[in-house]
């Protein structure tokens, strides 16, 4: 079964946002390690960003990290913050590569951003899996990443993020990354600080490993 309509693979291109509670005192990270497919990658979020280490999964298919707006306490390290909710970030890395890696990046980028214009790529693009009310706004592709811009009204959680939403792809230590960043401002149709956010996440991701 080629890879791109592998099922196994195509689940580890969604990355799951759910409703869930940050501990203000223990087990806040700026970084973590990960192992994913026998491989430790970093998973590290952009400025301002951390990971409660409890909320990490890791299994035989890859791991998936939560990250969340954090404040830095001076002689006590990073804690996330008992303050509204900015943006939440997940990571979701593969136990494999991007397809199509061993003919050069661009190329796999490029065989990337195709699939997802497809109706059964954009489906990974979800939170839902609901075509009905799914729409890809826009995809766009650099150097180094593929970005989609998502609105999904599905309601997932009750914690009142926007239905719109950033996501990225890219490949770090020979593993695909599936990146997402939601924010918590509906007035903003074009999600820009969303936008800069995971654009930010993607360059942190690259630097860390």
């Amino acid at each position: 079964m080629p890879i791109l309509t592998n099922p196994r693979f195509l689940l580890a291109l969604i990355p799951f946002l759910a409703a869930c509670a940050f501990s203000p005192t223990e087990g806040i990270l700026r970084s973590r390690v990960v192992k994913a497919g026998g491989v430790d990658i970093t998973v590290a979020g952009p400025q301002g960003f951390c990971i409660d280490e409890r909320l990490v999964d890791e299994a035989r298919v890859g791991a998936f990290v939560f990250l969340s707006d954090c404040a830095a306490n001076p002689g006590e390290g990073p804690s996330i913050a008992r303050v509204p909710i900015s943006a939440v970030l997940t990571a979701s890395i593969s136990s494999k590569g991007l397809p199509g890696a061993e003919n050069g990046m661009a190329a796999a980028l490029a065989q990337l951003e195709a699939f997802l214009r497809t109706p059964f790529g954009q489906l990974t693009l979800s939170k839902s899996r609901n075509p009905e009310t799914l729409h890809v706004l826009s995809i766009t592709r650099t150097d180094n990443a593929v970005y989609a811009f998502v609105q999904d009204t599905t309601p997932t959680t009750h914690t009142g993020e926007s239905p719109r939403f950033w996501r990225a792809f890219t490949e770090v230590n020979g593993r695909l990354a599936a990146l997402s960043a939601t924010g918590y401002n509906a007035a903003d149709p074009d999600q820009k600080r969303i936008k800069a956010i995971i654009e930010a996440f993607v360059a942190a991701m690259q630097a860390a490993n």
